[in-house]
């Protein structure tokens, strides 16, 4: 049979893949019927089932393209067929249509066996040309795990950029090639950008004699201000063991630095066992002459 797709929209032809936008049709045939969407591909009927963790993406996704359908493209999956051995893969797609600012997110997914061979980047890649060939769309952003380096790993490679670190997750941006400079910030700047910071107690699996609370908070803000809630406040041994971090934490670091993924201390009384965590809460720009008194002269 011949393979199907969305109408409308060729797949995408890669050294190893072919990407193929998939039909209203074989995105339902996700959920219930893995081997018809196969056999829709062209590719191998191989057995295999739709993973329960994605059941609810595939869902949400189904739902967007039946409600907004001149945005199907941007909703649906591109399944991922490694020409070689005509069989699926994996898939990668986008989160919604450009927004505002002409940005799209993406996503991407690879199998198991099918790992550590370069389709995850090649896929990307795959997906980034057909992307910035469309009208609208000047950057393409996503989001990772801190501690999921492998799929860092693929955004570097495929050319993005860190640009926020919060909490848990890093955030990733590659802009619509120009041939000019971005306008990214140069060493002849004299601005920079900090995080203002929340430290707040996780957990006290001890004896606390300073009278601390799960959930008892400082915020340091505008680079240098500590500041409490209302009628707040908070152990100074446990504060003394987490100031030395966060001149580090308000500070946006190479994503294999430790200091992007640890985010906890520990209070040293050894009976509290009380345990802090350090979230960035949003991201200022500072002009270096406003906050030192030695004037900045440009390289």
């Amino acid at each position: 049979m011949k393979p199907e797709h969305l109408p409308g929209y060729a797949p995408v032809q890669t050294e190893r893949l072919r990407l193929i936008p998939l039909s209203l049709a074989q995105m339902q045939w996700q959920l219930n019927d893995f081997a018809q969407l196969e056999r829709s591909l062209g590719a191998q009927v191989t057995g295999a089932v739709l993973e329960k963790e994605l059941h609810s993406t595939v869902a949400r996704s189904i739902a967007y393209m039946k409600q907004e359908s001149e945005d199907a493209v941007w909703n649906t999956f591109w399944a991922a067929v490694l020409k070689d051995e005509n069989i699926f893969v994996g898939g990668i797609g986008f989160k919604g249509p450009p927004n505002n600012a002409g940005e799209v997110e993406i996503g991407y997914g690879i199998e198991q066996p099918y790992r550590n061979r370069g389709l995850a980047t090649e896929m990307v890649n795959g997906l980034l040309g057909w992307a910035f060939a469309q009208p609208g769309v000047g950057s393409v952003i996503a989001e990772t795990n801190y501690t999921n380096t492998l799929s860092a790993r693929v955004l570097q490679k495929a050319g993005f950029l860190l640009y926020e670190a919060v909490n848990h997750y890093l955030y990733w941006r590659k802009v619509r090639p120009t041939g000019e400079k971005t306008g990214r910030e140069t060493p002849e700047a004299d601005t920079f950008d900090l995080y203002d910071l929340t430290v707040v107690v996780e957990s006290i699996d001890g004896h606390c004699t300073c009278d601390m609370r799960e959930g008892d908070c400082f915020h340091l803000r505008n680079s240098s201000s500590l500041s409490l809630p209302d009628g707040g406040h908070f152990c100074v041994y446990a504060l003394q063991a987490v100031l030395p971090l966060l001149p580090a934490k308000q500070r946006l670091n190479h994503p294999a630095d430790w200091m992007e993924t640890d985010s906890r201390a520990v209070c040293p009384d050894p009976a509290c066992k009380l345990v802090m965590r350090v979230d960035r809460t949003s991201r200022r720009t500072l002009r270096h002459d406003d906050v030192s008194p030695i004037p900045w002269e440009p390289q």
